[in-house]
């Protein structure tokens, strides 16, 4: 017999779990279904649906015992109890720790050999495992009885190469999992069997490049962690007078260690499991303590006499239980270790609020990190004991909560060197000039290189200024590439950009340096004459489209011959910009009804 999680908990740890729940806030997201589609008790895939990738948490059976023979492909299991991964069960006994899980796919055509290039990514499991692929044994986690020095390793998810031979004549694949839950102690308050990350077949290079992109950001953060608390202990030791600098440097190295101990690249050192797991536990014993005096520090308070009692309940056990052998005194203790550190997150949330309303800057610098922090680690109690699949959060809270201690304590070093305001200013100063390039940027076509029409606006503004103050007026000519659709048609957009970029070449050096020309839009180019009046305007735009009509532009490794129309106004007194364009506009049309590549005066021009 056995029973499932998740177990029994004494009514003590509802407030605890109601908490952790809460500091999760729904932002750790459920596991998507497999898509899988059971067919005859096996899973049917096609080739294509394999290597691009599958998740493998339907469809499996499960028996508590153990097998050998249960592995061979043949071993009927229909039997057996059907179950979906993450999958976690208790033993009710010491005999009981072993458990088989199968599940059978079938593919459907049968890939070749020179197709074949299958890996099985699994997740971590508790607390021991060999994995087995069409009778053949393919790898597994830990060393299971009867070795001699049997070792468990539940935090180690592995990516195996599955070989083609594992596949029958009939395109038929059997996985065969048979899991050790190691010591009572573990099994007892774990649980065991598949418990969290990923279990999905795919291509192998895709799976190990997946590993290691899931991998990068904690290992990262870990570093980051321990790179902010080595530098913070050596201002530390510049200046000894900061005493925060000294916890919250302990206290980064700490949790970066922590991290560290997490992350899959710590196999990298070759330890045994047992090593990694006193490092990770020194370091959770260790995080409540340095957190209260760094908290306390910083807020200028004295640690009082049962608050340092308290900081001692930690450190003493701590030093006990990682200089004892074995693991078994970590797992009996976790619980109660947990439950223990509660009354330190609630002091530390409860000291900050105060000094908030008190008016204290740090504690206002450092509270929004702080309480993340603080959820970060309620999540994490949650999952041991709500026995949740959900990755540990702890140095990503923390990494949060050095940010927010950076700042504080780099405004304390800012104020004593009387640099802030400088800094400020310099700051400032570049944020203004790259507005004012942004500015610029904002009024400048980017295919032509000219204004585009928010630039000509403004340029065209500035003019009707000046004409107000000196008297002189000015002209406008809005000119359009004919028949420029048949061109993007035949040849292009690419080559309709080329010959735009042409044009608007042509147009720039066709003109006086005081005038401005512009990309009104689509093919559309607009023209600013300053001081120059319609006739001299029609001068002009008949001059330009000489020279455009004589140019041959390359298209598509063709020559070919673009003409233009031109609309001529010249701005008049008591009207407006936008008047004034529908002037030159309505000339333009008038050209384009006539028979384009020609230039029009606007007819309204002699109008009082």
């Amino acid at each position: 017999m056995h029973r499932f999680f998740p177990l029994r908990l004494p009514a003590i740890l509802l407030p605890a779990l109601v908490l952790a729940l809460l500091a999760v806030g729904g932002a750790v997201a459920s596991v998507p279904a497999s898509s899988q589609d059971p067919a005859g008790g096996a899973v049917v895939l096609s080739p294509e649906q394999a290597f691009a990738g599958q998740k493998l948490k339907n469809g499996w059976r499960f028996a508590v015992g153990d097998n050998v023979a249960w592995a061979a492909p043949g071993f009927d299991d229909s039997a057996w109890e059907s179950v979906t991964l993450p999958h976690r069960w208790v033993p009710e006994n010491s005999e009981e720790g072993w458990s088989w899980y199968r599940l059978r796919m079938r593919f459907a055509p049968l890939p070749t050999a020179q197709q074949w290039s299958l890996g099985l990514e699994f997740g971590s499991v508790m607390s021991a495992y060999e994995l087995y692929a069409g009778g053949q044994l393919v790898g597994g986690v830990g060393r299971l009885p009867p070795a001699p020095d049997p070792v468990i390793d539940y935090d180690r998810p592995r990516i195996f190469s599955l070989p083609f031979s594992a596949v029958d004549a009939n395109g038929e694949l059997v996985l065969a999992l048979r899991v050790w839950g190691g010591d009572v102690a573990v099994s007892d308050s774990w649980g065991v069997g598949p418990y969290r990350g990923h279990f999905r077949l795919a291509r192998q290079d895709r799976l190990l490049l997946d590993a290691v992109i899931d991998q990068m950001p904690g290992l990262i953060v870990s570093i980051i962690c321990v790179v902010f608390g080595f530098y913070h202990l050596y201002i530390y030791y510049r200046n000894r007078h900061l005493d925060s600098f000294l916890w919250f440097g302990l206290a980064a190295v700490v949790i970066g260690i922590y991290g560290l101990s997490l992350n899959q690249w710590r196999y990298f050192f070759g330890w045994e499991f047992a090593v990694y797991k006193k490092l990770e536990f020194a370091a959770i014993y260790l995080v409540p303590p340095l957190s209260l005096q760094g908290v306390w520090s910083l807020l200028d308070r004295p640690i009082g006499r049962w608050l340092r009692v308290y900081q001692l309940s930690f450190l003493l056990p701590a030093v006990l239980f990682v200089a004892m052998p074995g693991l078994e005194i970590h797992w009996r203790t976790l619980t109660a270790w947990q439950l223990w550190t509660l009354p330190a997150l609630g002091l530390t949330a409860w000291r900050i609020l105060r000094s908030m309303l008190e008016g204290h800057d740090e504690a206002r610098t450092i509270a929004l990190g702080a309480m993340l922090f603080i959820g970060t680690c309620l999540h994490d109690i949650g999952v041991d004991l709500l026995h949740l699949s959900n990755p540990r959060l702890l140095p990503w809270g923390f990494l949060i909560f050095v940010m927010s201690m950076a700042v504080s304590l780099a405004n304390r070093m800012t104020a004593a060197l009387g640099q802030l305001e400088q800094e400020v200013a310099e700051r400032t100063e570049a944020l203004e000039a790259a507005n004012r390039r942004l500015t610029e940027a904002a009024r400048v076509d980017p295919l032509t290189g000219l204004y585009n029409r928010r630039g000509f606006i403004a340029e065209a503004e500035v003019e009707i200024q000046r004409m107000f103050r000196t008297g002189r007026g000015f002209s406008l000519i809005l000119a359009d590439v004919d028949h420029f659709k048949s061109v993007n048609d035949r040849y292009g957009h690419a080559s309709g950009d080329m010959i735009l970029m042409r044009v608007a070449s042509l147009l720039r050096e066709g003109i006086r340096d005081a005038d401005r020309v512009a990309r009104w839009g689509g093919e559309e180019f607009i023209l600013l004459l300053p001081e120059t009046g319609a006739d001299g305007a029609a001068l002009l735009a008949e001059k330009l489209r000489e020279r455009l009509a004589d140019n041959l532009f390359e298209a598509e490794g063709h020559r070919l011959r673009i003409s233009m129309t031109f609309g001529v106004s010249e701005f008049r007194r008591g009207e407006s910009l936008e008047q004034c364009v529908a002037r030159a506009d309505a000339a333009l049309y008038q050209g384009k009804s006539e028979g384009r590549n020609r230039v029009v005066l606007d007819s309204q021009q002699a109008a009082p």
